[in-house]
């Protein structure tokens, strides 16, 4: 059987991307012909080059308006033919396909009514999309526990009782997110060596926890002085972050390099003694599905985190919990896994790797279809 992975933008700013390229090579070793189309970035040739193996066909169209986007992507469907067509996000840009025969799975991994920026006649336009989501689609596919209570309970509403819908979180992908022995003679390696690492990576801004973050280490550093906080990414804040952290003086606990390749995680990741994951009380936290968080999961190490959402669905009873938007707890949470020398989770990374999610897919569609 053909699938066709839809997306749009480039990866570096647009995530949903990673579904596709994180799924491309197991689906193919169960036997599925696989196809992308994505956007002429060199991130995006990057990434695909560094994933998917030769038998993944991509087809690249250019940064062009909404309308030649979308013509772009009905050419490449008429000319690829698939079975089924996988909706990396439902924007205007990805609604293609309509009157082509193959089977529409859309991906809904955030709830954009739920994000409070979202207002007036932008919030109503969303609502919108998110109802004709149902009915544009042959099954939905949710990233969160969160989004598939509400889209059952939408399609409900809109006498669709009987939609086809797959709890599908994301994962990682093993051959890229994987251990490796740190040499603590390299410089850029020297400050992490018999430390306790704290490590974060995502988005710098406050809606993503970061000055909880920087609050907690200014807290912890009073009183413990053999840890680092290594913070990865970039964003609207960071600049401002990194005046905090010259204003209170934690230049000697916390690191951030800024943005890092796909290549280097996997180095930084290796340092962790355990990891930072915070999460807001907020329908938009609760409705997202954090695709850093699979991430950590290979090294099984602690993450700090917050009984919301995604996070608590996977740790359970093996995360370590502080109050959403306190630093005085995360504080208490790095402390305790200082002092009780916290450096291992029971979790098994092997279920919530893309090869697994391959095999989920591949299940459900042929018990459908």
């Amino acid at each position: 059987m053909k699938i066709c992975f839809i997306t749009t933008g480039d990866i570096k700013s647009i995530a949903t991307s990673k579904r596709a390229l994180g799924l491309a090579n197991p689906l193919c070793d169960l036997g599925w012909d696989v196809s992308i189309i994505m956007e002429d970035t060199k991130e995006n040739h990057h990434r695909t080059d560094m994933e998917c193996n030769e038998k993944i066909k991509v087809y690249y169209f250019p940064h062009c308006s909404m309308i030649e986007e979308r013509k772009y992507k009905n050419k490449f469907i008429q000319e690829i033919n698939p079975d089924f067509l996988y909706i990396c996000a439902f924007v205007t840009r990805n609604i293609v396909g309509i009157f082509h025969n193959s089977k529409k799975l859309v991906e809904h991994s955030e709830l954009q009514t739920g994000i409070p920026d979202m207002k007036g006649l932008h919030r109503l336009f969303c609502y919108l999309y998110e109802y004709y989501s149902i009915i544009y689609s042959n099954a939905l596919l949710n990233a969160s526990m969160y989004l598939q209570k509400v889209f059952m309970h939408r399609a409900t509403k809109i006498l669709r009782l009987k939609k086809t819908m797959l709890y599908y979180p994301y994962a990682f992908n093993p051959e890229i997110i994987k251990k490796i022995d740190i040499d603590y003679t390299l410089p850029k390696f020297k400050r992490f060596e018999e430390k306790i690492n704290f490590v974060f990576l995502g988005t710098v801004t406050r809606n993503y926890g970061i000055f909880t973050i920087l609050e907690a280490v200014k807290e912890l550093q009073k009183t413990e002085k053999r840890f680092q906080m290594l913070i990865l990414g970039r964003g609207r804040h960071y600049d401002e972050a990194k005046t905090f952290i010259k204003d209170n003086k934690l230049e000697q606990f916390v690191f951030m390099p800024g943005f890092v390749e796909e290549e280097e995680i996997s180095e930084y990741f290796s340092l962790a003694t355990a990891f930072v994951s915070p999460m807001n009380n907020t329908v938009q936290d609760w409705a997202r599905c954090p695709s850093k968080m699979y991430l950590y999961l290979p090294y099984q190490k602690p993450i700090i985190t917050c009984k919301i959402g995604e996070p608590y669905e996977v740790l359970k009873d093996e995360g370590c919990y502080y109050s959403s938007g306190n630093s005085n707890s995360m504080c208490k949470q790095m402390k305790k896994i200082i002092e009780e020398q916290i450096t291992y989770i029971n979790i098994d990374p092997n279920n919530y790797s893309w090869k697994k999610r391959a095999e989920e897919l591949n299940l459900w569609i042929k018990e459908l279809y």
